[in-house]
């Protein structure tokens, strides 16, 4: 089944939540803050994450983590999203563990839609 990492007050949680909601598309939703990921999970979706879209450098959540972007590693890029599990760019689709998409567009959200 598709999931849904994100927080639930997030505007592009919102829209993406209502997109496939509108359009019938079964998911879970996993809000970050209430179910944080493990080490594991973040890892895996660190090293499936070829865009390196995972950490949204703009927010301040990535702020206060305080490294500078041109200074991300699959390393410090697990601590940050460990302490700031809010700094991932949202939503991530996942499925039985793989990454599907970072953020949100109807012409991805579409791949959803069409299963």
């Amino acid at each position: 089944m598709l999931t849904m990492l994100g927080i639930p007050n997030c505007d592009t949680v919102k829209k993406a939540r209502k997109h496939l909601e509108a359009n019938q598309v079964p998911f879970q939703f996993r809000d970050l803050r209430k179910q944080p990921l493990d080490r594991e999970e973040w890892a895996g979706l660190i090293a499936q994450d070829d865009s390196g879209k995972l950490i949204n450098t703009r927010g301040p959540s990535f702020r206060k983590a305080g490294i500078p972007k041109e200074e991300l590693n699959p390393g410090n890029s697990l601590q940050v999203l460990l302490e700031h599990p809010t700094a991932m760019k949202r939503p991530v689709m996942t499925e039985d563990g793989r990454l599907l998409s970072i953020g949100f567009s109807p012409e991805i959200f579409q791949a959803y839609i069409n299963r």
